[in-house]
Formats: structure tokens, C-alpha cells, sequence
């Protein structure tokens, strides 16, 4: 039987002959000597390094910035830093995302500390090519244990080790967790498939090495999980054997055969992950899904819109590796509409054709169970793995990845490599020449399409690598490619800002912060960026006096005020996140009072900023007040609130603010000087402030500054126990008492355990 299963007239060729694995066997494949294997291996390997050699120097976007450069676990070689990777969420400490992927992160503490890369890309990229280039090679093995030839399993390996969908996961760092979840499915796999092969304590072993690689695979990514679909399919593709007249009682014995001898290897490592993940996440607040990721998340959205959404999703991955020729590392909201079951554009009606589609080529598959093991398990493969990411089963963080794609594109190689066989065997037979010749032509034009095929792939790869430069090049070819995603463009005016600090080019960066407005006025995040944005270019139109203050004109008044405005659509938005959350957690079980608000400070310190350059100086306290709130051990809340007071005229709560910002961070040398001067200008006994060697400083056993101190310290520990931060209000009261010798009378009526304080202490309002 051939690639296809059809009889031929022409000899069956080595590469075109496809022997279906019996039930049981001795070896994986024929042996072909190592030698054949070693040339195959470095030959992958140079089509592998060609195609990504580029890539070696692009820096770190996307969220490479967040998961590397922010994690202030892969700071050095502390103990506490490694027990932090193990003890919190992936995304730490920006967000509760519920990936719990702590080996990967470790890989990357390993990049940063131990081999000393930090910021610098090289080491990074070459663990990722020897990741990938090592996946490349198990896929080979893979295919030589499904078809036992050399030259289909060659060109299925360099098909998906070129193939541009990869890049994603190849040259973006942290798409390293796909790469380490490939490498434990395809080791798991073969080492399942060398266990069918053995008896005994060997075959114990290489079940050891599954239960092993499983487990290391599911700390790097959840995904990992497929492992046992894609052992099972094999099984039922190739190993079903007759025990049972009926088709159903033997499909279950057999079933239960493989699971007593191979898949009870992998309860150990799939219960460890439930139990480890099930302990860290119920001490976190709920993960995050924000419906602008995944718009089958709007709330509202009916269960088939979602499920044929995502069947339109589908459609797309098809056509990405068919025709990948527009990339994005974004898909968000909204470049994937939800079905209008009205049907009345082209876009929805593309859901019904990928549906066709899809029913199709699984139809194919079932056909050719029989006919053509390979091409079932291939196109099974595909589906299989792709099924954990498809948001049919689940709604996941995303509605379409193409890092989604790198394992299930080796089934679509698969399908390829055999499908370009069946094509050229189809168009030699009608040669006039002899058998000899028809299988000497088959080998050569076969071989000589798929070589084309896998040039074109990685010459698109390694032009694709070059978008991965940084974080301009790569949004703005999204921004073309996916000109309906809100991401997209607020990425690339972010970028921009990020390269631009001082707004020269402010009104380019407005256009894409408002091109991302017209996608979505309802997310947070486009809000609070187009408010800075509108702020800085309110600074660049006010003056600047002798001292760098900013002072406003009539034209920066203007922009001044648009930001406010969009900055204050941002805050029933983050609280509507707010109560989300805690409605989450209340389902959850958790008692009202041990819920802690939770937001995006950064919202109302914006928000703050804006007003205070219209002059709205209450109204920017209280924006400050609740980024106190929402972060109460960031000093920048409490040097705002200063600001404030100082620009308000209120001069006692300011100095007691300035003194919460040094307990905080006692490194502000700034805020000290500020101190100093403030004291001077209301301190009528003239004792706040003493000289030492020259330098002022603070003189505790003046009356005023102990009341401030005591005021002060009195004043965070409301904070924190609004905030239900117990054990830094109790912290931060000892100190009080211990230092200040405060009353503690004060201190123990906040700690009373009893309702909810006020938000914000009076003494501020």
C-alpha cells in the first residue's frame, strides 16, 4: 500500500510505501543504521539554523517585556526568588492569569542569573533553537515510527521546522513554553511507543520516562495534558487488535488493556499538576479573562455563537498554514467578529465554510482509517492537539494564537507531505515509460516539490523573524495585518510612547491610541493610554517656567481636560472589574471582609495628574486616595496625595503624607528636602527641623513632628487594613509604638476586628 492506499501500476518506492504498525512488534522501525539518522538530524538542523539565524538578535516584545524583563524573580540567585517561581502565578506580579508554568519560568531565571544574559537577547534565542531544533528531530522519529521511511519522515520534520506559523514560538522568547510542551508530548509519545515494543522491567522503564516527561511537560505548559490523546490515538490507530466479535465491547477491551499497561503511567504526573495547581490558585484571586482577548467571553454570548465562532477560528488557522503570508502576534477584539447568525456579510459566512471544511477533511479521515493509517493519524493529530487552545471544549485567555499551531503543524505537515506523494504518483502513471522508471520519476519529482515546498516556507520564516525586532516593527505589521484588532493599535502607539517619552511625535501616537478608541471604547487600558497621551500633548503646548514647572495655556488647558475626561470613562470600568472579581470571589466561598479591592492604579494616578493641571485639586486627591487604596505600599500615591494637599494649601496633612512616602522609601532625598521646606514655613516653635554636619534633618523629640510621625504611621495602618492588609497593618503599628512610643489606643480600635473601615481616612478627605 501506498502514501494514499491506492494500487498502483508503478512500484511501490521506498519513500512512498507505508507499513502499518501491527499490534506487535520488536522495533519502531527498520533498522536503517545510525549513520542515516545522524545525516538526517544535522541536515534538520541546518535548514533550522538557516531559517531562524536572523533571529538570534531581535530583542524583547510582545510580552517578553512583562514575563523577563519585569519579573523581579529572575533578578538573581536567591533561594526566595526560586521559591517564588514555584509559590506564584506565571504572569507574577502583574496579573492573576492561571498559567502555572514555574519550570519555564525557571528556564528563563536560568537565562537571566545563572548564564548572566539579563537584557541581552543571544542566550535567550539559542536555548530556543536548540529547543525547536530538537522538536524538529522528534517529529522525525515520530514519523518514522508511524511510516517507517526516512524521506516522508524527513520532509514532514523540515516542513514544520521552517514553516513561518512557528515564529511565534521559535523566535518570541517566551513562546520557549510552547517549545518545552512539544518536547515532553513527542519524547512521551515515542517513549510510550518503544514501551508496546518491550517486556518486562524495560518496558517499566520507558513507562518511567513517560510518567517522567509528562510531568516536567505539564510544569512548562498545561497543554502538555494532549499527551495522552496523542498516545491513544495511536493505539487506536495502529493497535487495536480482535478480542471481541463486537466492534464496541472490543474497542473497550482493548482500551482497557492500554490502560492497565501504558496510560496508568501518566495518573502520577497529571494528579500532581491538579493537586499543585488546585493548592496556588485558591490562595490568589480569580484569573483574569478579559473578553477583549477573547470576545466569545462577552458576557451574553450563547454557547453556539461561541462554538461556531470558534469553528471560524479554525478556518483561519487552516488558511495560516496553507497560505502564510499575513502573520500577527494579536488577534484580539475585534479582528475575529462573533457570528451574526443573520448571515449578512462575507465574515460570518466563512464560519459555515470552515465548518464544510473541517466536517470534510475529518469525513477524509475516517475513510481512511482503513485505507491509510498515517492520514488518519495526522489529521486526528492536528485536531487533537489543537482541541486544548480551539475554545470549543473551554473559553480560553485567547480566541486565536498561531502559537497555537506549533504542535498541531506537524499534522498538517504530515498531511502535506503525503498528499504532494499522492499528487506526483497520480501525474507520473501517466507517463509512457516503464515500471523502473515511474518509480525513479515519483522519488525525483516528489522530493524536488517538497524541497521547493520547504524553501518558500523558510525563506517566509526568516523574513517573518525580522517583524520580531522590537516592539515598533512587530505592532506595525500587525497593525496591517490585523487592522481590526483595538491590541494592535494601542500596542504600536505604546511602542511608540515607549520610544518617545517626551511626545515628539505625540500626534502619530494620539492617531493609533484613538484608532484603537474606534475598535473599543470599553477596556481600560485604550482609556488610560490615550489620557496620557492627551496629557502630554497638553504639556507640550503649556510653557515651561525658569524652574520646569509646566504652566498651562489656553491650548493646553484643552487637552488637559480631554484627558481627564477619558481618563474618568476608565474608572467605572476598572470598578465594574472591581466587582467582578469580588462576586468571583464570593462564589468561591470567601468571607466579604477578607476580599480586597483590586484595579489598575495606574488609572487614577493618571487621572490625578490630569486634574491637578486643570486645577481640580480635590478631585485629584481623591483619584490619588484610591490608587492609595488599590496600591498602599506604592510611596508614589503618597508623594501625589502631597502634591495635592500642598497645591490645595493644606499644608499639616501634606507634611504627614510626605512623611508616609519616607517611611515607605526612606532613599527619597527629594521628598526629604520638601519636607524640610514645609516644616520651615509652618513650624512655629522652629524645632521640626535641626542641622547635622550641615545636613537638615528631622527632629523626632519636637512635639509637632512626633504628632505628625505617630499621625502618620497611624494613617497607613488604616490604609492597609482598608486595603486587608492585616499582617502590614500590624507590622507597621509595632513600629509605631516601638520607635514612636505612639498611643496605642488609636492603633488597637482600627485593628478591631469588626465591618469594613472607611475607604479613606478623614483626616485627608
Amino acid at each position: 500500500m501506498d502514501t494514499t492506499g491506492q494500487k498502483s501500476a508503478a512500484p511501490p518506492s521506498p519513500a512512498a510505501t507505508v507499513a502499518p504498525a501491527p499490534a506487535h512488534k520488536s522495533r519502531l522501525w527498520t533498522a536503517i543504521g545510525l549513520h542515516y539518522h545522524l545525516a538526517v538530524i544535522l541536515t534538520l538542523g541546518t535548514l533550522v539554523l538557516f531559517t531562524y539565524a536572523n533571529s538570534f538578535t531581535t530583542g524583547f516584545p510582545l510580552d517578553n517585556k512583562f514575563i523577563i524583563l519585569e519579573d523581579p524573580r529572575l533578578r538573581d540567585t536567591k533561594e526566595e526568588n526560586l521559591k517564588l517561581i514555584f509559590q506564584q502565578d506565571y504572569w507574577w506580579p502583574k496579573a492573576v492569569s492561571g498559567l502555572y508554568r514555574p519550570l519555564t519560568t525557571a528556564s528563563y531565571w536560568l537565562n537571566y542569573s545563572v548564564f548572566g544574559n539579563a537584557d541581552q537577547p543571544m542566550g535567550y534565542h539559542w536555548v530556543n533553537f536548540f529547543l525547536h531544533w530538537g522538536n524538529v528531530c522528534l517529529a522525525y522519529f515520530m514519523v518514522m515510527v508511524l511510516m517507517g521511511n526516512v524521506w516522508p519522515a524527513f520532509f514532514v520534520a523540515a516542513i514544520f521546522g521552517v514553516h513561518p506559523i512557528g515564529t511565534e514560538s521559535v523566535t518570541n522568547i517566551i513562546g520557549r513554553a510552547d517549545l518545552f510542551a512539544t518536547v515532553a508530548v513527542l519524547g512521551g509519545f515515542l517513549m510510550y511507543a518503544k514501551s508496546t515494543t518491550v517486556t518486562g522491567w524495560r518496558r517499566v522503564g520507558w513507562l518511567t520516562g513517560l510518567s517522567l516527561i509528562t510531568g516536567v511537560g505539564v510544569f512548562c505548559k498545561e497543554s502538555t495534558v494532549v499527551v495522552l490523546g496523542v498516545i491513544a490515538l495511536y493505539d487506536f490507530t495502529f493497535r487495536i487488535r480482535p478480542k471481541h466479535p463486537n466492534w464496541l465491547v472490543n474497542l473497550f477491551a482493548n482500551g482497557w488493556e492500554f490502560l492497565c499497561k501504558g496510560y496508568v503511567a501518566l495518573i502520577p504526573p497529571f494528579v500532581a499538576m491538579y493537586y499543585v495547581r488546585s493548592q496556588l490558585f485558591e490562595k490568589m484571586r480569580p484569573p483574569e479573562l478579559p473578553w477583549v482577548d477573547n470576545n466569545l467571553a462577552i458576557p451574553g454570548t450563547d454557547f453556539w455563537t461561541q462554538r461556531l465562532t470558534a469553528i471560524k477560528v479554525i478556518g483561519k488557522y487552516l488558511y495560516l498554514l496553507i497560505w502564510p503570508n499575513t502573520l500577527s502576534p494579536d488577534y484580539s477584539y475585534n479582528q475575529v467578529p462573533l457570528v451574526d447568525w443573520s448571515f449578512s456579510s462575507w465574515e460570518d459566512w466563512k464560519a459555515i465554510v470552515a465548518l464544510v471544511v473541517v466536517v470534510l477533511i475529518i469525513l477524509v479521515a475516517i475513510k481512511q482509517y482503513q485505507r491509510n493509517k498515517p492520514v488518519f493519524f495526522f489529521i486526528m493529530f492536528f485536531f487533537g492537539t489543537l482541541l486544548p487552545t480551539a475554545n470549543l471544549l473551554k473559553i480560553i485567555g485567547s480566541i486565536m494564537a498561531e502559537r497555537f499551531l506549533y504542535l498541531p503543524s506537524i499534522g498538517f505537515a504530515g498531511c502535506l507531505v503525503i498528499a504532494v506523494y499522492q499528487l506526483c504518483r497520480q501525474v507520473i502513471l501517466r507517463l509512457p515509460i516503464t515500471d523502473w522508471a515511474l518509480g525513479l520519476w515519483l522519488q525525483l519529482t516528489a522530493r524536488t516539490v517538497l524541497i521547493i515546498i520547504v524553501a518558500c516556507l523558510g525563506v517566509r520564516a526568516f523574513v517573518r523573524n525580522f517583524d520580531w525586532q522590537d516592539d515598533i516593527t512587530l505592532w506595525s505589521k500587525a497593525v496591517h495585518a490585523v487592522p481590526n484588532s483595538f491590541k494592535s493599535h494601542k500596542s504600536l502607539a505604546f511602542a511608540l510612547y515607549e520610544k518617545d517619552p517626551e511626545g515628539k511625535d505625540i500626534d502619530r501616537i494620539i492617531e493609533e491610541g484613538e484608532a484603537a478608541l474606534k475598535v473599543t471604547d470599553q477596556t481600560q487600558i485604550v482609556l488610560l493610554h490615550l489620557g496620557a497621551y492627551y496629557r502630554i500633548k497638553g504639556d507640550n503646548l503649556g510653557q515651561r517656567s525658569a524652574d520646569g514647572t509646566i504652566l498651562p495655556t489656553l491650548q493646553s488647558l484643552v487637552w488637559y481636560q480631554k484627558s481627564a475626561d477619558v481618563l474618568a470613562k476608565a474608572v467605572p470600568l476598572d470598578r465594574a472589574f472591581n466587582e467582578d472579581n469580588r462576586n468571583k470571589e464570593l462564589k468561591r466561598g470567601r468571607k466579604p471582609e477578607a476580599i480586597p479591592d483590586v484595579g489598575n492604579h495606574e488609572i487614577y494616578w493618571n487621572l490625578g495628574l490630569s486634574l491637578m493641571r486643570v486645577s481640580k485639586y480635590d478631585e485629584a486627591l481623591e483619584a490619588y486616595s484610591y490608587m492609595r487604596h488599590l496600591a498602599p505600599t506604592n510611596p508614589d500615591a503618597y508623594l501625589s496625595m502631597a502634591s495635592a494637599c500642598l497645591s490645595a494649601g493644606r499644608l499639616e496633612p501634606a507634611a504627614i503624607l510626605l512623611l508616609q512616602t519616607l517611611l515607605l522609601d526612606n532613599s527619597r532625598q527629594e521628598t526629604l528636602r520638601l519636607l524640610v521646606d514645609l516644616y520651615r514655613q509652618f513650624d512655629r516653635e522652629g524645632c521640626a527641623v535641626v542641622f547635622t554636619q550641615g545636613q537638615p534633618r528631622l527632629n523626632v523629640d519636637c512635639q509637632l513632628v512626633a504628632n505628625h510621625m505617630c499621625a502618620a504611621y497611624l494613617g497607613l495602618v488604616q490604609v492597609f487594613v482598608n486595603a486587608k492588609q492585616m499582617q502590614l497593618a500590624q507590622e507597621t503599628k509595632k513600629n509605631a509604638l516601638q520607635n514612636y512610643r505612639c498611643n496605642p489606643q488609636s492603633f488597637d480600635e482600627l485593628l478591631k476586628p469588626g465591618p469594613d473601615q472607611a475607604v479613606f481616612p478623614s483626616v485627608f478627605r
